[in-house]
């Protein structure tokens, strides 16, 4: 990932790089997306499960549903909107 990438994932995120240093930043998502493509590589065919979802027991509450907040009140801090929606800016 070079530092570009790391501008466009900032930005879209609304985040600041502010103070940051960039090239740091990529440096370090290249090690994350490395570490990942490296789990990809490893043979897991003759590796037996030890837990399966079906086996699983977990306990859910009941939902209960409640007020929610005015399409307003949730644009209320957005950046940008559009047609009553959040818009995002997708250009580099």
């Amino acid at each position: 990932m070079n530092k570009e990438e790391v501008k466009k994932i900032y930005r879209l995120a609304n985040l600041s790089l502010d103070g940051k240093d960039v090239e740091l930043l990529s440096d370090k998502f290249n090690i994350v997306i490395d570490f990942i493509e490296d789990i990809f590589t490893v043979d897991t065919n003759n590796i037996e499960m030890t837990e399966l979802i079906s086996n699983h027991k977990a306990v859910f509450r009941k939902d209960k549903p409640l007020e929610s907040i005015s399409r307003s009140e949730a644009l209320e801090n957005a950046k940008d909107t559009e047609y009553g929606y959040f818009r995002l800016d997708w250009k580099l």
